[in-house]
């Protein structure tokens, strides 16, 4: 029998019995994923001490996939009958891509065997089930936007980036406040990146805009559609961070 637990759903935002919502999906390549869970704020103090291994995790290491207990049974059920099979199948053509040109820094490729509506769709339930039932509380439309399946409409004050990754810590997704590119999300999980970028007109230059991905047309034969996407390391925990090892050893050598 599978465990529950209590609480609100995130999408439907009643009380249930609530479901191990893995995220990203379970076929995604997150079937049997073993990981710590810790404080962010703890992370983040001491990030460069469990990435180079002097400082281990005190909490038991989990498996069976990330995710949380975040969804009702009836909005688990309905991500992976409406959305998850277009986010694997891009998983697995980029996987399969990165995995043939594994040095490569950046990849062009067609997506047009994709319904990318579904797919930014299940991307916005991702952010939605990282965050608390206060985040679409304070940012409204993005509960709409998923449980419409038809809908396009996903307000003007939210972008959506993404990046191809193969090294380094999985990102939360939790919602954060920068100081260069103001209220984020960022989610990152191999074989990719997303940012949810919240009320800033600016583009974020080092990703790939998605955000049009909601104009997708399912009824229109695309002949082709074409993306280009920058692959990029998550050494550290902080958001935006892509340096790699070298990159940040040279950076804590200057500060000697």
């Amino acid at each position: 029998m599978k465990r529950t637990k209590l609480g609100i759903c995130k999408l439907c935002k009643e009380e249930k019995e609530l479901t191990y919502e893995h995220i990203p999906p379970r076929s995604a390549f997150n079937k049997n994923t073993k990981f710590y869970k810790l404080n962010s704020s703890e992370y983040f103090k001491n990030a460069k001490e469990y990435v180079d291994g002097s400082l281990k995790p005190k909490s038991r290491k989990e498996q069976g996939g990330v995710g949380d207990f975040c969804l009702c049974v009836n909005c688990n059920s309905y991500l992976g009958s409406k959305y998850v099979r277009d986010y694997k199948k891009l998983s697995e053509i980029s996987y399969s891509i990165i995995n043939k040109y594994p040095v490569a820094k950046c990849y062009e490729f067609d997506i047009a065997e994709i319904n990318l509506l579904k797919f930014i769709k299940q991307i916005i339930a991702i952010f939605i089930c990282s965050n608390d039932t206060s985040f679409t509380k304070n940012y409204p439309g993005l509960i709409e936007f998923v449980l419409d399946e038809k809908s396009n409409y996903l307000p003007e004050r939210y972008s959506v980036y993404m990046y191809l990754n193969d090294e380094g810590n999985i990102r939360s997704g939790n919602l954060t406040f920068t100081s260069s590119h103001g209220a984020i999300c960022e989610f990152t999980y191999k074989p990719f990146g997303f940012v949810l970028s919240i009320d800033n007109p600016n583009q974020i230059m080092e990703l790939s805009n998605i955000t049009d991905f909601k104009k997708f047309n399912p009824f229109f034969k695309y002949a082709e559609i074409m993306i280009m996407l920058n692959k990029y390391p998550t050494i550290y925990p902080f958001p935006m961070d892509y340096r790699n090892y070298e990159e940040i050893n040279n950076t804590l050598k200057s500060k000697l």
